[in-house]
Protein backbone atom coordinates (compact mmCIF):
# COMPACT_ATOMS: atom_id res chain seq x y z
CA UNK A 1 0.00 0.00 0.00
CA UNK A 2 1.06 3.30 -1.14
CA UNK A 3 2.13 6.00 1.92
CA UNK A 4 -0.12 9.13 1.85
CA UNK A 5 3.22 11.06 1.00
CA UNK A 6 3.62 8.91 -2.34
CA UNK A 7 0.11 8.79 -3.15
CA UNK A 8 0.07 12.79 -3.10
CA UNK A 9 3.09 12.94 -5.49
CA UNK A 10 1.50 10.78 -7.82
CA UNK A 11 -1.62 12.53 -7.94
CA UNK A 12 0.97 16.22 -8.86
CA UNK A 13 2.30 14.00 -11.49
CA UNK A 14 -1.19 12.59 -13.13
CA UNK A 15 -2.08 16.47 -12.58
CA UNK A 16 1.19 17.79 -14.15
CA UNK A 17 0.98 15.02 -17.04
CA UNK A 18 -2.30 15.30 -18.27
CA UNK A 19 -2.09 19.27 -18.29
CA UNK A 20 0.57 19.17 -20.14
CA UNK A 21 -0.67 16.68 -22.49
CA UNK A 22 -4.24 18.02 -23.01
CA UNK A 23 -2.49 21.41 -24.73
CA UNK A 24 -1.07 18.71 -27.20
CA UNK A 25 -4.55 16.99 -27.99
CA UNK A 26 -6.58 18.11 -31.33
CA UNK A 27 -8.47 15.14 -31.33
CA UNK A 28 -10.68 12.78 -29.30
CA UNK A 29 -9.26 9.47 -30.00
CA UNK A 30 -5.84 10.75 -28.97
CA UNK A 31 -7.63 12.09 -25.15
CA UNK A 32 -8.91 8.13 -25.50
CA UNK A 33 -5.32 6.81 -26.06
CA UNK A 34 -4.01 8.71 -23.76
CA UNK A 35 -6.74 7.89 -20.91
CA UNK A 36 -6.32 4.23 -21.77
CA UNK A 37 -2.50 4.44 -20.90
CA UNK A 38 -3.41 5.60 -17.35
CA UNK A 39 -5.74 2.83 -17.01
CA UNK A 40 -3.46 0.31 -18.08
CA UNK A 41 -0.47 1.90 -16.03
CA UNK A 42 -2.56 0.73 -13.03
CA UNK A 43 -4.67 4.21 -12.07
CA UNK A 44 -8.24 3.36 -12.67
CA UNK A 45 -10.62 6.15 -13.79
CA UNK A 46 -12.21 6.33 -10.14
CA UNK A 47 -8.71 7.25 -8.19
CA UNK A 48 -7.18 9.66 -10.88
CA UNK A 49 -6.93 13.20 -9.48
CA UNK A 50 -10.43 15.39 -9.72
CA UNK A 51 -8.34 17.87 -11.39
CA UNK A 52 -7.11 15.30 -14.07
CA UNK A 53 -10.79 13.70 -14.54
CA UNK A 54 -12.16 17.15 -14.58
CA UNK A 55 -9.59 18.31 -17.58
CA UNK A 56 -10.35 14.79 -19.53
CA UNK A 57 -14.48 15.20 -18.81
CA UNK A 58 -14.20 19.14 -20.51
CA UNK A 59 -12.04 18.12 -23.28
CA UNK A 60 -14.40 15.06 -24.37
CA UNK A 61 -17.33 16.95 -23.91
CA UNK A 62 -16.68 20.64 -25.12
CA UNK A 63 -14.08 20.38 -27.49
CA UNK A 64 -14.79 20.98 -31.27
CA UNK A 65 -15.51 16.86 -31.63
CA UNK A 66 -16.60 15.90 -28.93
CA UNK A 67 -18.12 12.39 -27.77
CA UNK A 68 -20.66 13.06 -24.85
CA UNK A 69 -20.86 9.32 -24.95
CA UNK A 70 -17.13 8.69 -23.38
CA UNK A 71 -17.77 11.85 -21.48
CA UNK A 72 -20.60 10.08 -19.97
CA UNK A 73 -18.85 7.40 -18.95
CA UNK A 74 -15.94 9.73 -17.24
CA UNK A 75 -18.69 11.00 -15.17
CA UNK A 76 -19.64 8.01 -14.20
CA UNK A 77 -16.30 6.49 -13.00
CA UNK A 78 -16.30 9.64 -10.74
CA UNK A 79 -16.39 8.61 -7.50
CA UNK A 80 -17.63 12.39 -6.06
CA UNK A 81 -18.42 14.15 -9.14
CA UNK A 82 -17.42 18.17 -8.38
CA UNK A 83 -20.02 21.05 -9.62
CA UNK A 84 -17.54 21.75 -12.04
CA UNK A 85 -18.36 18.50 -13.78
CA UNK A 86 -22.00 18.62 -13.39
CA UNK A 87 -21.65 21.80 -14.93
CA UNK A 88 -19.88 20.71 -17.64
CA UNK A 89 -21.72 17.38 -19.12
CA UNK A 90 -25.20 20.06 -18.16
CA UNK A 91 -23.30 22.42 -20.50
CA UNK A 92 -22.39 19.60 -23.31
CA UNK A 93 -25.77 17.99 -23.22
CA UNK A 94 -27.67 21.08 -23.73
CA UNK A 95 -25.59 22.02 -26.76
CA UNK A 96 -24.57 18.77 -28.17
CA UNK A 97 -27.13 16.55 -27.64
CA UNK A 98 -30.16 15.65 -30.14
CA UNK A 99 -32.40 15.89 -26.89
CA UNK A 100 -31.00 18.93 -25.07
CA UNK A 101 -33.66 18.41 -22.20
CA UNK A 102 -31.53 15.35 -21.06
CA UNK A 103 -29.04 17.72 -19.50
CA UNK A 104 -32.12 18.14 -16.75
CA UNK A 105 -30.79 14.31 -15.81
CA UNK A 106 -27.89 15.67 -14.46
CA UNK A 107 -29.42 18.82 -12.64
CA UNK A 108 -31.32 16.11 -10.73
CA UNK A 109 -28.65 14.19 -9.79
CA UNK A 110 -26.84 16.94 -8.68
CA UNK A 111 -29.61 18.20 -6.65
CA UNK A 112 -29.65 14.38 -5.03
CA UNK A 113 -26.11 14.58 -4.24
CA UNK A 114 -26.65 17.55 -2.58
CA UNK A 115 -24.33 20.06 -4.86
CA UNK A 116 -25.83 23.33 -4.82
CA UNK A 117 -26.22 24.78 -8.34
CA UNK A 118 -24.82 28.47 -9.38
CA UNK A 119 -24.83 31.15 -11.72
CA UNK A 120 -23.09 28.72 -14.26
CA UNK A 121 -25.33 25.79 -14.24
CA UNK A 122 -29.07 27.67 -15.15
CA UNK A 123 -28.00 29.34 -18.76
CA UNK A 124 -27.61 25.62 -20.26
CA UNK A 125 -30.66 24.37 -18.27
CA UNK A 126 -32.68 27.28 -19.85
CA UNK A 127 -31.78 27.09 -23.18
CA UNK A 128 -32.72 23.70 -23.06
CA UNK A 129 -36.19 24.37 -22.22
CA UNK A 130 -35.77 27.05 -24.88
CA UNK A 131 -34.56 24.98 -27.64
CA UNK A 132 -37.72 22.64 -27.19
CA UNK A 133 -40.35 25.21 -25.82
CA UNK A 134 -40.49 22.83 -22.54
CA UNK A 135 -42.38 26.00 -20.85
CA UNK A 136 -43.12 24.45 -17.49
CA UNK A 137 -39.70 22.77 -16.78
CA UNK A 138 -38.47 26.41 -17.64
CA UNK A 139 -40.88 27.52 -15.65
CA UNK A 140 -39.72 25.29 -12.91
CA UNK A 141 -35.83 26.02 -13.39
CA UNK A 142 -37.24 29.89 -12.77
CA UNK A 143 -38.29 29.39 -9.26
CA UNK A 144 -35.50 27.50 -8.40
CA UNK A 145 -33.56 30.72 -9.60
CA UNK A 146 -35.26 32.79 -7.30
CA UNK A 147 -34.89 30.87 -4.82
CA UNK A 148 -31.07 30.46 -5.21
CA UNK A 149 -31.12 34.62 -5.57
CA UNK A 150 -29.72 34.44 -8.85
CA UNK A 151 -32.50 36.37 -10.76
CA UNK A 152 -29.89 39.15 -11.01
CA UNK A 153 -27.05 37.67 -13.15
CA UNK A 154 -27.78 39.14 -16.37
CA UNK A 155 -26.88 36.22 -18.07
CA UNK A 156 -29.72 34.08 -16.06
CA UNK A 157 -32.05 36.52 -16.80
CA UNK A 158 -31.14 36.83 -21.10
CA UNK A 159 -32.00 33.13 -21.19
CA UNK A 160 -34.89 33.23 -19.15
CA UNK A 161 -36.56 36.40 -21.65
CA UNK A 162 -35.30 33.81 -24.46
CA UNK A 163 -37.22 30.93 -22.88
CA UNK A 164 -40.45 32.39 -22.16
CA UNK A 165 -40.48 34.01 -26.39
CA UNK A 166 -39.72 30.93 -27.54
CA UNK A 167 -42.80 29.09 -25.65
CA UNK A 168 -44.83 32.65 -26.29
CA UNK A 169 -45.67 33.38 -23.12
CA UNK A 170 -44.81 36.96 -23.94
CA UNK A 171 -45.91 38.38 -20.59
CA UNK A 172 -43.88 36.54 -18.55
CA UNK A 173 -40.58 37.33 -20.87
CA UNK A 174 -41.98 41.08 -20.41
CA UNK A 175 -42.14 39.97 -16.49
CA UNK A 176 -38.50 38.88 -16.25
CA UNK A 177 -36.71 42.02 -17.68
CA UNK A 178 -38.81 44.92 -15.61
CA UNK A 179 -37.33 43.06 -12.73
CA UNK A 180 -34.34 42.40 -13.73
CA UNK A 181 -34.28 45.89 -15.08
CA UNK A 182 -31.25 46.77 -13.12
CA UNK A 183 -29.08 44.76 -14.94
CA UNK A 184 -30.56 44.39 -18.84
CA UNK A 185 -27.66 44.94 -21.40
CA UNK A 186 -28.36 45.35 -25.13
CA UNK A 187 -28.81 41.47 -25.59
CA UNK A 188 -31.67 41.43 -22.76
CA UNK A 189 -33.47 44.09 -24.83
CA UNK A 190 -32.73 42.95 -28.82
CA UNK A 191 -33.89 39.36 -26.55
CA UNK A 192 -37.62 40.66 -26.23
CA UNK A 193 -37.63 42.32 -29.13
CA UNK A 194 -36.58 39.36 -31.05
CA UNK A 195 -39.32 37.79 -28.91
CA UNK A 196 -42.16 40.10 -29.62
CA UNK A 197 -41.14 39.60 -33.15
CA UNK A 198 -41.81 36.18 -33.43
CA UNK A 199 -45.39 36.02 -32.05
CA UNK A 200 -46.61 38.51 -34.81
CA UNK A 201 -46.11 41.53 -32.45
CA UNK A 202 -43.95 44.22 -34.45
CA UNK A 203 -45.58 46.65 -32.97
CA UNK A 204 -44.37 46.02 -29.39
CA UNK A 205 -41.53 44.99 -30.94
CA UNK A 206 -40.76 48.40 -32.48
CA UNK A 207 -41.65 50.11 -28.97
CA UNK A 208 -39.09 48.49 -27.45
CA UNK A 209 -36.54 49.09 -30.02
CA UNK A 210 -37.24 52.74 -30.04
CA UNK A 211 -36.81 53.01 -26.54
CA UNK A 212 -33.42 51.38 -26.50
CA UNK A 213 -30.73 53.67 -24.88
CA UNK A 214 -27.81 51.81 -26.74
CA UNK A 215 -28.27 49.82 -30.06
CA UNK A 216 -25.73 47.87 -31.93
CA UNK A 217 -26.20 46.08 -35.21
CA UNK A 218 -27.73 42.73 -33.93
CA UNK A 219 -30.83 45.08 -32.24
CA UNK A 220 -31.44 46.92 -35.41
CA UNK A 221 -31.28 43.35 -37.73
CA UNK A 222 -33.57 41.82 -35.32
CA UNK A 223 -36.41 44.86 -35.66
CA UNK A 224 -35.71 44.32 -39.24
CA UNK A 225 -35.91 40.69 -39.89
CA UNK A 226 -39.19 41.36 -37.74
CA UNK A 227 -40.28 43.52 -39.89
CA UNK A 228 -39.71 41.37 -42.93
CA UNK A 229 -40.98 38.10 -41.42
CA UNK A 230 -44.04 39.45 -40.26
CA UNK A 231 -45.07 39.65 -44.09
CA UNK A 232 -47.30 42.50 -43.83
CA UNK A 233 -44.39 44.71 -42.99
CA UNK A 234 -42.32 44.91 -45.60
CA UNK A 235 -42.12 48.37 -46.21
CA UNK A 236 -41.08 49.65 -43.09
CA UNK A 237 -38.61 46.58 -43.22
CA UNK A 238 -37.25 48.88 -46.20
CA UNK A 239 -37.66 52.45 -44.18
CA UNK A 240 -35.70 51.13 -41.08
CA UNK A 241 -32.77 49.38 -43.03
CA UNK A 242 -32.87 52.58 -45.04
CA UNK A 243 -32.51 54.39 -41.90
CA UNK A 244 -29.67 52.22 -40.36
CA UNK A 245 -27.82 52.82 -43.47
CA UNK A 246 -28.59 56.51 -43.40
CA UNK A 247 -26.84 56.21 -39.76
CA UNK A 248 -23.84 54.95 -41.46
CA UNK A 249 -23.42 57.29 -43.54
CA UNK A 250 -23.40 60.15 -40.99
CA UNK A 251 -21.02 58.29 -39.55
CA UNK A 252 -19.00 58.24 -42.38
CA UNK A 253 -19.26 61.81 -43.03
CA UNK A 254 -17.96 62.71 -39.17
CA UNK A 255 -15.06 60.15 -40.10
CA UNK A 256 -16.55 57.37 -38.09
CA UNK A 257 -16.57 53.83 -39.85
CA UNK A 258 -19.24 51.26 -38.31
CA UNK A 259 -17.41 48.77 -36.60
CA UNK A 260 -17.43 44.77 -37.60
CA UNK A 261 -20.21 44.12 -35.40
CA UNK A 262 -22.60 46.65 -37.69
CA UNK A 263 -21.33 46.21 -40.79
CA UNK A 264 -22.04 42.04 -40.76
CA UNK A 265 -25.45 42.94 -39.06
CA UNK A 266 -26.25 45.39 -42.32
CA UNK A 267 -25.27 42.85 -44.57
CA UNK A 268 -27.06 39.98 -42.89
CA UNK A 269 -30.68 42.63 -43.64
CA UNK A 270 -29.36 42.75 -47.00
CA UNK A 271 -29.33 38.76 -46.81
CA UNK A 272 -33.05 38.85 -45.53
CA UNK A 273 -34.61 41.62 -47.63
CA UNK A 274 -32.54 40.26 -50.86
CA UNK A 275 -30.85 43.67 -51.48
CA UNK A 276 -28.29 43.34 -53.73
CA UNK A 277 -27.49 47.09 -54.46
CA UNK A 278 -27.20 47.84 -50.65
CA UNK A 279 -25.16 44.87 -50.12
CA UNK A 280 -22.43 46.15 -52.75
CA UNK A 281 -22.07 48.98 -51.24
CA UNK A 282 -21.67 48.10 -48.14
CA UNK A 283 -18.96 45.18 -49.66
CA UNK A 284 -17.66 48.17 -51.25
CA UNK A 285 -17.32 50.44 -48.15
CA UNK A 286 -16.03 47.13 -46.40
CA UNK A 287 -12.97 47.73 -49.48
CA UNK A 288 -12.66 51.16 -48.96
CA UNK A 289 -11.80 51.05 -45.64
CA UNK A 290 -9.11 48.27 -46.21
CA UNK A 291 -11.26 45.98 -43.21
CA UNK A 292 -10.12 42.55 -43.32
CA UNK A 293 -12.07 40.31 -44.72
CA UNK A 294 -11.88 37.97 -41.94
CA UNK A 295 -14.61 34.91 -41.36
CA UNK A 296 -17.49 36.82 -39.71
CA UNK A 297 -17.09 39.54 -42.52
CA UNK A 298 -16.37 37.53 -45.66
CA UNK A 299 -18.79 34.73 -44.54
CA UNK A 300 -21.63 37.59 -44.12
CA UNK A 301 -20.71 38.79 -47.51
CA UNK A 302 -20.87 35.17 -49.00
CA UNK A 303 -24.16 34.47 -47.05
CA UNK A 304 -26.04 37.94 -49.12
CA UNK A 305 -24.54 37.06 -52.38
CA UNK A 306 -25.70 33.69 -52.05
CA UNK A 307 -29.20 34.80 -51.27
CA UNK A 308 -29.56 37.85 -53.50
CA UNK A 309 -28.46 35.25 -56.36
CA UNK A 310 -25.14 36.69 -57.47
CA UNK A 311 -23.42 34.07 -57.18
CA UNK A 312 -20.20 34.75 -59.48
CA UNK A 313 -19.52 37.53 -56.31
CA UNK A 314 -20.35 34.97 -53.84
CA UNK A 315 -17.60 32.89 -55.35
CA UNK A 316 -14.72 35.81 -55.67
CA UNK A 317 -15.23 36.84 -51.61
CA UNK A 318 -15.37 33.15 -50.97
CA UNK A 319 -12.03 32.18 -52.95
CA UNK A 320 -10.45 35.17 -51.69
CA UNK A 321 -11.04 34.26 -47.75
CA UNK A 322 -7.66 33.23 -46.47
CA UNK A 323 -9.34 31.33 -43.75
CA UNK A 324 -12.41 29.88 -43.86
CA UNK A 325 -14.81 28.02 -41.25
CA UNK A 326 -17.96 25.76 -41.56
CA UNK A 327 -20.76 28.40 -41.92
CA UNK A 328 -18.34 30.01 -44.74
CA UNK A 329 -18.50 26.40 -46.88
CA UNK A 330 -21.89 25.99 -45.81
CA UNK A 331 -23.21 29.29 -46.88
CA UNK A 332 -21.32 29.07 -50.34
CA UNK A 333 -23.12 25.38 -50.76
CA UNK A 334 -26.56 26.65 -49.44
CA UNK A 335 -26.41 30.00 -52.36
CA UNK A 336 -24.92 27.04 -55.10
CA UNK A 337 -27.99 24.81 -54.48
CA UNK A 338 -30.48 27.33 -53.86
CA UNK A 339 -29.62 29.10 -57.69
CA UNK A 340 -29.79 26.01 -59.87
CA UNK A 341 -26.31 24.95 -59.47
CA UNK A 342 -26.57 21.20 -57.78
CA UNK A 343 -23.44 20.39 -59.35
CA UNK A 344 -20.97 22.84 -58.40
CA UNK A 345 -22.32 22.55 -54.57
CA UNK A 346 -21.91 18.92 -54.32
CA UNK A 347 -18.02 19.60 -55.91
CA UNK A 348 -17.04 22.50 -53.52
CA UNK A 349 -18.82 20.20 -50.79
CA UNK A 350 -16.06 17.28 -51.75
CA UNK A 351 -13.18 19.95 -52.06
CA UNK A 352 -14.32 20.65 -48.33
CA UNK A 353 -13.94 17.27 -46.98
CA UNK A 354 -10.37 17.12 -48.75
CA UNK A 355 -9.52 20.41 -47.27
CA UNK A 356 -9.99 18.81 -43.95
CA UNK A 357 -13.00 21.11 -43.33
CA UNK A 358 -15.49 19.10 -40.77
CA UNK A 359 -18.92 19.30 -42.29
CA UNK A 360 -22.16 19.48 -40.13
CA UNK A 361 -25.79 19.13 -40.47
CA UNK A 362 -26.46 22.54 -41.87
CA UNK A 363 -23.72 21.23 -44.87
CA UNK A 364 -25.50 18.35 -45.49
CA UNK A 365 -29.17 20.14 -46.02
CA UNK A 366 -27.12 22.25 -48.37
CA UNK A 367 -25.77 19.50 -50.49
CA UNK A 368 -29.21 17.38 -50.66
CA UNK A 369 -30.66 20.85 -51.41
CA UNK A 370 -28.78 21.13 -54.38
CA UNK A 371 -28.74 17.41 -55.69
CA UNK A 372 -32.56 17.92 -55.30
CA UNK A 373 -32.54 20.58 -57.77
CA UNK A 374 -30.33 19.36 -60.11
CA UNK A 375 -31.70 15.56 -60.43
CA UNK A 376 -28.54 14.32 -58.70
CA UNK A 377 -30.85 11.18 -57.29
CA UNK A 378 -27.71 8.43 -56.66
CA UNK A 379 -25.34 11.87 -55.54
CA UNK A 380 -27.64 12.98 -53.20
CA UNK A 381 -28.08 9.64 -51.80
CA UNK A 382 -24.32 8.95 -51.47
CA UNK A 383 -24.53 12.01 -49.44
CA UNK A 384 -27.18 11.10 -47.24
CA UNK A 385 -25.14 7.93 -46.28
CA UNK A 386 -21.77 9.51 -45.85
CA UNK A 387 -23.78 12.05 -43.06
CA UNK A 388 -25.11 9.17 -41.44
CA UNK A 389 -21.98 6.70 -41.81
CA UNK A 390 -19.08 8.69 -41.67
CA UNK A 391 -20.10 11.91 -39.80
CA UNK A 392 -22.36 10.06 -37.57
CA UNK A 393 -25.19 13.07 -38.05
CA UNK A 394 -28.65 11.81 -36.99
CA UNK A 395 -31.10 13.15 -39.82
CA UNK A 396 -33.58 15.84 -38.97
CA UNK A 397 -36.53 16.64 -40.80
CA UNK A 398 -34.83 19.22 -42.68
CA UNK A 399 -32.41 16.35 -44.25
CA UNK A 400 -35.55 13.74 -44.60
CA UNK A 401 -37.65 16.32 -46.60
CA UNK A 402 -34.56 17.35 -48.79
CA UNK A 403 -34.29 13.29 -49.55
CA UNK A 404 -38.08 13.14 -49.99
CA UNK A 405 -37.89 15.79 -52.47
CA UNK A 406 -35.01 14.78 -54.04
CA UNK A 407 -37.30 11.54 -54.49
CA UNK A 408 -40.32 12.99 -55.50
CA UNK A 409 -38.44 15.71 -58.34
CA UNK A 410 -37.15 13.00 -59.88
CA UNK A 411 -40.67 10.86 -60.79
CA UNK A 412 -39.30 8.18 -57.32
CA UNK A 413 -42.97 9.27 -55.89
CA UNK A 414 -43.47 5.19 -54.45
CA UNK A 415 -39.54 5.32 -53.35
CA UNK A 416 -40.11 8.90 -51.51
CA UNK A 417 -43.66 7.18 -49.69
CA UNK A 418 -41.57 4.08 -48.53
CA UNK A 419 -38.82 6.37 -47.63
CA UNK A 420 -41.29 8.50 -45.45
CA UNK A 421 -42.87 5.55 -43.89
CA UNK A 422 -39.30 4.00 -43.05
CA UNK A 423 -38.35 7.09 -41.38
CA UNK A 424 -37.81 7.15 -36.90
CA UNK A 425 -39.33 10.19 -37.01
CA UNK A 426 -43.00 11.35 -36.98
CA UNK A 427 -43.42 13.09 -40.86
CA UNK A 428 -44.06 17.00 -40.82
CA UNK A 429 -46.79 17.19 -42.99
CA UNK A 430 -44.57 19.85 -45.34
CA UNK A 431 -43.29 15.98 -46.17
CA UNK A 432 -46.49 15.04 -47.49
CA UNK A 433 -47.10 18.16 -49.01
CA UNK A 434 -43.88 17.60 -50.78
CA UNK A 435 -44.86 13.81 -51.85
CA UNK A 436 -48.57 15.11 -53.10
CA UNK A 437 -47.16 17.94 -55.62
CA UNK A 438 -44.80 14.78 -56.78
CA UNK A 439 -47.61 13.09 -57.92
CA UNK A 440 -49.38 16.11 -59.30
CA UNK A 441 -46.05 16.66 -61.60
CA UNK A 442 -45.65 13.20 -62.30
CA UNK A 443 -49.22 12.14 -63.08
CA UNK A 444 -49.77 9.63 -59.85
CA UNK A 445 -53.35 10.80 -59.24
CA UNK A 446 -54.50 7.94 -57.11
CA UNK A 447 -51.83 7.92 -54.22
CA UNK A 448 -51.47 12.15 -55.11
CA UNK A 449 -55.39 11.92 -53.97
CA UNK A 450 -55.06 9.35 -51.28
CA UNK A 451 -52.04 11.55 -49.48
CA UNK A 452 -53.69 14.85 -50.10
CA UNK A 453 -56.67 13.68 -47.79
CA UNK A 454 -54.58 12.73 -45.29
CA UNK A 455 -52.57 15.47 -45.28
CA UNK A 456 -56.44 18.18 -45.32
CA UNK A 457 -56.72 16.09 -42.00
CA UNK A 458 -53.64 16.79 -40.55
CA UNK A 459 -53.95 20.29 -41.31
CA UNK A 460 -57.49 20.89 -41.47
CA UNK A 461 -57.02 25.08 -40.95
CA UNK A 462 -53.96 25.44 -43.93
CA UNK A 463 -55.08 26.46 -47.45
CA UNK A 464 -52.46 25.34 -48.95
CA UNK A 465 -53.08 21.75 -48.22
CA UNK A 466 -56.52 22.31 -49.85
CA UNK A 467 -54.69 23.92 -52.82
CA UNK A 468 -52.65 20.66 -53.19
CA UNK A 469 -55.09 18.38 -53.51
CA UNK A 470 -57.41 20.81 -55.51
CA UNK A 471 -54.38 21.04 -58.24
CA UNK A 472 -54.38 17.26 -58.38
CA UNK A 473 -57.90 17.00 -59.56
CA UNK A 474 -57.21 20.24 -61.99
CA UNK A 475 -54.40 18.12 -63.44
CA UNK A 476 -56.65 14.29 -63.99
CA UNK A 477 -59.78 16.86 -65.12
CA UNK A 478 -61.85 16.03 -61.73
CA UNK A 479 -64.22 18.78 -62.06
CA UNK A 480 -66.54 17.65 -59.30
CA UNK A 481 -64.07 16.43 -56.99
CA UNK A 482 -62.55 19.91 -57.33
CA UNK A 483 -65.71 21.96 -56.09
CA UNK A 484 -66.16 19.53 -53.64
CA UNK A 485 -63.00 20.88 -52.44
CA UNK A 486 -63.32 24.24 -52.47
CA UNK A 487 -66.98 23.74 -51.03
CA UNK A 488 -64.87 22.16 -48.47
CA UNK A 489 -62.40 25.35 -48.05
CA UNK A 490 -65.87 27.41 -47.63
CA UNK A 491 -67.65 25.47 -45.31
CA UNK A 492 -64.13 24.94 -42.99
CA UNK A 493 -64.15 28.61 -43.09
CA UNK A 494 -60.31 28.33 -43.76
CA UNK A 495 -58.48 31.57 -45.03
CA UNK A 496 -55.77 32.42 -47.79
CA UNK A 497 -52.42 34.17 -46.42
CA UNK A 498 -51.63 36.73 -48.32
CA UNK A 499 -48.60 36.48 -50.26
CA UNK A 500 -45.79 39.16 -50.05
CA UNK A 501 -42.59 39.41 -51.88
CA UNK A 502 -39.19 41.32 -50.19
CA UNK A 503 -37.66 41.34 -53.41
CA UNK A 504 -36.59 45.05 -54.33
CA UNK A 505 -37.32 46.03 -57.92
Amino acid sequence: MLSGHIARKLEWLQHCTVTKALTAFTTISQLKQFHAHITTSGIPTKHLHPVVTAKLLIFSALSTSPDLNYAQKLFNHASHPSLFMFNTMIRAVSRRAEQPIYSLQFYIQMLRSSISPDHFTFPSLIKSCSATSALVLGQQLHSHVLKLGLDFDVFIVNCLIDMYSHCGEMGDAHKVFVEGFDVVDVVSWTTLITGYSGCGNVDMARKFFDSMPVRNGVSWNAMITGYARSGSCIDKARELFDEMSERNERWLGLGIVPNEAALVSAVSACAHLRSLEEGMWLHSLIEERKLKLNVTVGTALVDMYGKCGSIERARVVFDDMPVKNVMTWNSMIAGLALNGYGKQALSLFWRMRIEGALPNAITFIGVLTGCSHSGLVDEGKRAFEVMIQEYQIEPQLEHYGSMVDLLGRAGLVQEALDFVEKMPVEPHPGLWGALVNACRIHGDVKLGEELGKRLVELEPNHCGRYSLLSNIFAAAERWDDLATVRNLVKDRNVVKSPGNSIIKT
